[in-house]
């Protein structure tokens, strides 16, 4: 499934279905935006660009990000406009030389009955051959996954069960 891009007063909203995990915090925290039943499920134009970014920052997975159009200062899932992106051999930077920044560091964390979450510059590389920098993936961990590396959700309709720690926003 492709990318998709809903386009709202002072926001763009930026929806990636592969790494999509159904954690449910956009349709529960704003339904006037986010309806899976409806097509097009997002409407950009449903709340305020300011509304929106806050549930959008909700989102563990970052399968929903924004960019905002209005100038307005972003949140954790806020991302900047790219209009270009420059491509290079992975051991060469921008002209042909060597990089010249140290990778930033990568964390591994375990969830509770979920998905491996690696933090950090992470390259994924399919088996046909593309490759992907992301700053945090969801990778499965049950095996049930439809869309894998990527975790799905599927291991809460299964009840997968496994050792790890809670995500951040169910610690108290």
């Amino acid at each position: 499934m492709a990318n998709k891009d809903y386009v709202g007063d002072g926001i763009t909203v930026h929806w990636e279905p592969a790494i999509c995990q159904h954690s449910e915090r956009c349709f529960r925290g704003l339904p006037s935006v986010f309806d899976p039943k409806a097509r097009p499920w997002v409407d950009a134009q449903g709340a305020s660009a300011d509304e929106i970014a806050a549930v959008v920052d909700t989102c563990p997975s970052r399968a929903l990000t924004y960019t905002r159009t209005d100038g307005a200062s972003m949140g954790t899932n806020g991302v900047a406009a790219t209009p270009m992106v420059a491509v290079t051999r992975s051991d060469e930077g921008a002209g042909g030389h060597p990089p010249t920044e140290e990778p930033a560091a990568v964390t591994v964390e375990y969830r509770r009955n979920g998905p491996l979450v690696i933090t950090g510059d992470v390259e994924i590389r399919a088996a046909d051959g593309t490759r992907e920098q992301l700053d945090q993936v969801f990778l499965c961990r049950c095996g049930g996954s439809e869309n894998k590396p990527f975790c799905d959700g599927t291991h809460k309709r299964i009840d997968f069960e496994a050792e790890g720690v809670e995500p951040v926003s169910r610690r108290r």
